[in-house]
């Protein structure tokens, strides 16, 4: 079954809800100012401005910036995580497993294109104004799952022993983060387009799974079923 995200916005847009609507847009500027500006640099004034609204009407909705911060991990963040990590299930694969998350990091931030600089700016960030709340929200054990994939795989010498599992899930995150925050960047050094959200899957999955000088794994458009078999010496 193919997960996808739950976003506030739906195809055939519903009869206009006043309520409904203007605290979705004022949510939406919020996330925005926060992934350009930060939070400690973004007012309710600002929100207001941006949403194109006065600040009593944010204050209607949000008693203050910490019950909008709130609002903004529960009802902007948490579906994302839920969105990467609740179709993780034991019995997979590592290869499967990892090659899962990338995939849904990559097409849920295309979604939410906020989320990256946001995530390295107020949660990866030790003065994050956003890392204690966001932090208590991450499956951690769906991350352990995944990490004792690995590990099983590294005790029957399908998966690398030289890593370690609970890190390379750590890994995976940074790389799709850190990519993703910093494409117009990558694109502007170097005077090319950015990646296709494809190619920059199959350059994050393949760099994790097989390494730069390991034998590759057979090409597909659909993530691996089975482990990569350990290499004849």
């Amino acid at each position: 079954m193919r997960h996808r995200l739950r976003t506030s916005e739906r195809p055939g847009r519903p009869a206009f809800d006043p309520q409904r609507d203007v605290r979705a847009q004022l949510l939406n500027a919020a996330t925005h100012l926060f992934a350009e500006h930060g939070v400690a640099a973004t007012t309710i004034a600002h929100i207001a401005k941006s949403a194109g609204f006065t600040p009593a009407m944010v204050h209607y909705y949000f008693k203050d910036r910490d019950q909008l911060t709130d609002a903004v991990i529960e009802e902007r963040l948490v579906p994302f995580i839920s969105y990467v990590w609740d179709p993780v299930r034991p019995g997979d694969g590592p290869a499967t497993m990892l090659g899962g998350v990338v995939q849904r990091l990559i097409s849920g931030i295309e979604g939410a294109p906020w989320i990256p600089s946001t995530w390295m700016r107020e949660i990866l960030n030790e003065g994050g104004l956003l890392r204690t709340k966001a932090l208590r929200r991450i499956p951690l054990d769906k991350v352990r799952m995944v990490g004792e994939a690995i590990r099983a795989g590294q005790a029957t010498h399908s998966a690398n022993s030289d890593v370690d599992p609970l890190l390379t899930v750590f890994s995976a995150l940074g790389l799709v983060m850190l990519h993703m925050a910093t494409a117009p960047v990558f694109a502007e050094i170097f005077h090319r387009p950015p990646l296709a959200t494809e190619a920059l899957r199959r350059h994050i999955t393949g760099l994790l799974l097989d390494g730069l000088c390991h034998h590759p794994r057979p090409s597909s458009s659909q993530f691996p079923n089975r482990q990569r078999l350990r290499r004849k010496p």
